[in-house]
Order: structure tokens, then sequence, then C-alpha cells
């Protein structure tokens, strides 16, 4: 970006500032970070499997085009 980009920028507002949590709100809200988590390793252990799988699919169908046939 260019200097004259960063001056006309629009002004943001101040974030106001956040009450804490009852100690529910923050179990609760663990609980979801938690969940989130869980679903992102399982999302990723699938996607690794799906990799794998074809791989091995690519490895073998290379493997069979080199392959001669025996003589009789």
């Amino acid at each position: 970006m260019r200097f004259y980009e960063f001056a006309t920028a629009k002004p943001t507002k101040p974030r106001q500032p956040k009450k804490p949590m009852t100690p529910e709100q923050s179990l609760i809200a663990a609980r979801k970070r938690d969940v989130d988590i869980a679903k992102q390793a399982m999302q990723s252990v699938k996607d690794r499997q799906k990799q794998k799988k074809e791989a091995e699919k690519a490895r073998r169908v290379s493997y069979i085009g080199k392959l001669q046939p025996r003589p009789n």
C-alpha cells in the first residue's frame, strides 16, 4: 500500500471492553472451544486418510502400468 492509502482509511470505532464471564459462561465457552478443536482434529485425520488412499491408488495404477506381460 502507498502512504496516501493509509491516510484515507476510515477511522475505526474504539472497541468496548468486554465484561468478565460468569463461571457458567466460561465453562460453556470452554466446552465449545473443545468441540471446535475436536472437529478440526477429526477433519484433519479424515483429510490425511483421504490423501493416503489417493496416493496408494496412484501408486498402484503406476505400478500396474509398468508390469510386463509374461511370455508363454
